[in-house]
């Protein structure tokens, strides 16, 4: 499930991801489309499932785990959150 190249994720969808991202931003790192969870955040796979945790109870959706390694920016994320409620209506 890699996001189409070109593909935008609304700001709503982003706005609502960096408010989430606020308290699992141990690092201080500056949210952006382009920020990475591993090399800029830090997060390491428990911290991963409870951001996923995060993210589906706000979203109210169920995010696959097998698209995970895909996704390594918050951009791709949003893209991926998308395509899941859009699938899911």
């Amino acid at each position: 499930m890699n996001a189409p190249t070109g593909a935008e994720p609304s700001p709503d969808t982003l706005a609502a991801l960096y408010e989430i991202l606020k308290s699992f931003n141990k690092t201080g790192a500056e949210l952006g489309p382009g920020t990475r969870f591993s090399e800029d955040l830090n997060f390491d796979s428990l911290v991963v499932m409870e951001f996923i945790a995060v993210v589906e109870d706000d979203f109210d959706i169920s995010v696959p785990l097998n698209i995970l390694p895909d996704i390594a920016t918050i951009k791709d994320l949003a893209v991926a959150v998308e395509k899941i409620v859009a699938a899911d209506k």
